[in-house]
């Protein structure tokens, strides 16, 4: 890894924990609360998916809304007020490794990108909120293109942006779908596997495996 001249973050799951709001509510979600949480990540990777498939574009803040209520549906939860709360980004934080390797990489003179297919507007303000704006040098959303991951417009996007060749951007996620699309556009990748979930059976696989950010610095 020498050679990376810049590293792009995905936001929410690798260095935003998107879990915490749901842990304040554990009583009232009840035994169901992870398989809740899971269905409406799966749900917003299959709405933003399919929309960008039929060129269409909502506002990513609608997906999560939208995908929240069917989630909690399913699982029976209709108390409006718990939903909303759990959708505001005020209570999202990083995850402990986030600070450390960000500085690590801004101190050796490497530059450092977040994307996201949030709104960049809400991504900026909450990366100033949790005190890791400063150890970023850009934050991108696909707002800028209208489109979402894992279309090949955005790692284009991104290529674009940094103006390097792509086996010296590391794209760094935490979700093994994004990686494959990041891997299928030419960039190095890293997926962080946190929880040690099964890799996707897709052809285009991570060029390296970890479990959390720590074990990325000693290998820049």
């Amino acid at each position: 890894m020498k050679n990376i001249k810049a590293y792009i973050f995905n936001a929410y799951g690798l260095i935003l924990d998107p879990y915490l709001p749901f842990l304040e509510y554990n009583e009232q979600l009840g035994e169901n609360i992870e398989e809740i949480y899971k269905l409406w990540l799966s749900k917003r990777l299959q709405y933003s998916s399919l929309l960008s498939l039929m060129n269409q574009y909502v506002n990513y803040e609608k997906i999560r809304k939208d995908t929240l209520d069917f989630a909690c549906e399913v699982y029976g939860v209709d108390d409006e007020e718990i939903k909303s709360k759990l959708l505001e980004h005020s209570k999202i934080d990083c995850y402990p490794d986030t600070k450390d390797i960000l500085a690590s990489l801004k101190n050796k003179g490497l530059k450092t990108v977040v994307l996201s297919n949030g709104p960049p507007q809400i991504l900026s303000s909450t990366l100033k909120r949790v005190g890791i704006d400063h150890l970023v040098d850009g934050v991108y959303s696909t707002e800028l293109v209208r489109s979402y991951k894992p279309s090949p417009t955005v790692y284009e996007f991104m290529g674009e942006q940094l103006a390097l060749p792509r086996k010296k951007i590391c794209f760094v996620s935490s979700n093994s779908w994004d990686i494959a699309g990041a891997s299928a556009s030419g960039f190095y990748s890293v997926w962080v596997n946190r929880y040690d979930h099964i890799s996707e059976r897709l052809s285009y696989k991570p060029d390296l495996i970890i479990k959390s950010l720590d074990e990325l610095s000693p290998l820049v």
